[in-house]
């Protein structure tokens, strides 16, 4: 995470609690498509060729997805929201379905882009759509014990956030040094 080409000595990856979800809905919305897709195909026969080709790549693609679901490992459908956006646009006839896909095509974005706290010497700056920044004298304890995040705010406010230990593996710092970074910087605050 940088920050102004400021690189930030430490970075915790948050746990994403509602990506199986977002996922899930995802693959019910190109099972949508697809369903508009072979309606297509019947009820358009000059365009019927293109229809069978956007229905069975996406059909694909979409299977694979299932089977890394299932398996329980991240997915994107993105490049299928592209493709349904492109086809129902471009292929008569157009169908206004295709406003669905791109704001899908977004809010699997937002949703799935992974959060991130980044701990600099100055201050502790949340990524999202809305960066959330916090300096080192607002805070009285910051402390990384078995994988979660606690941040005690002098004001008695407290935020708690799971880290997500599956990312980046070998770069993880230990928990000791975390601690000891985070207690210097609130000694010099």
């Amino acid at each position: 995470m940088e920050k102004n080409n400021q690189v930030f000595p430490y970075v915790a990856m948050i746990k994403q609690k509602g990506r199986r979800r977002v996922e899930f809905l995802g693959l019910i919305a190109i099972f949508i498509f697809l369903l508009l897709q072979l309606q297509r195909i019947y009820e358009f026969p000059s365009s019927r060729a293109i229809n069978i080709m956007v229905c069975v790549s996406v059909s694909g693609i979409w299977i694979y997805s299932i089977r890394q679901f299932i398996t329980h490992k991240k997915i994107t459908l993105r490049p299928i929201y592209i493709v349904a956006f492109l086809s129902l646009i471009f292929i008569p006839p157009v169908n206004w379905f295709l406003l669905f896909f791109i704001i899908m095509a977004l809010l699997e974005k937002l949703a799935l882009t992974p959060e991130e706290i980044g701990f600099g010497d100055n201050e502790i700056v949340f990524s999202g759509m809305f960066k959330k920044k916090i300096t080192w004298n607002e805070l009285s304890n910051v402390v990384l014990k078995d994988g979660i995040i606690s941040i005690d705010f002098k004001n008695n406010r407290l935020i708690q956030k799971e880290t997500d230990e599956d990312e980046d593996e070998d770069e993880d710092a230990s928990e000791e040094e975390f601690n000891a970074f985070c207690e210097n910087r609130l000694n010099k605050a």
